[in-house]
């Protein structure tokens, strides 16, 4: 290791003095960034399982003519649009945590690998998801008739 980065923090010089608040969070700013991906990918599936209920009771109701015609005329609403927003992005957090999780089970070590996942699910995501809840904010509640 070489003299520059060896050298304690209080040698580093003092930019802008920055407040005990701004050290805390620099000093816990990724530190549970996994205990978070965690509870995300957990809640994430227990919804997605929901839907997945949600949705087999529904098929299940094909049997019954006026019973699906009445699920279907409730699933148009913009209440359930709004919900099938919230699924878009419940489905893209989930997958994308799970690729993130997969990366690490297969070894690849990045050496900033919390902050990578974030930066790639906030940018990615957001691409994602502004993709599929624009079309769907706009036919599914806008033009709701």
């Amino acid at each position: 290791m070489n003299e520059s980065n060896s050298r304690p923090a209080a040698n580093f010089p003092d930019s802008a003095n920055p407040g005990p608040f701004a050290l805390t969070a620099r000093k816990f700013a990724w530190r549970y960034v996994g205990n978070v991906a965690f509870w995300i990918q957990r809640l994430t599936g227990v919804a997605l399982v929901g839907y997945l209920i949600l949705h087999v009771h529904t098929i299940h109701d094909l049997q019954n003519p006026e019973k699906f015609d009445a699920a279907l005329k409730l699933f148009g609403t913009p209440l359930f649009k709004l919900a099938e927003i919230g699924l878009l992005a419940t489905v893209i957090l989930h997958a994308l945590n799970g690729i993130r999780l997969t990366m690490v089970d297969m070894g690849v070590q990045l050496t900033r690998q919390r902050q990578w996942f974030w930066y790639f699910a906030i940018g990615a995501g957001a691409v994602l998801f502004l993709a599929g809840a624009i079309p769907m904010f706009i036919y599914g509640i806008l033009q709701h008739s």
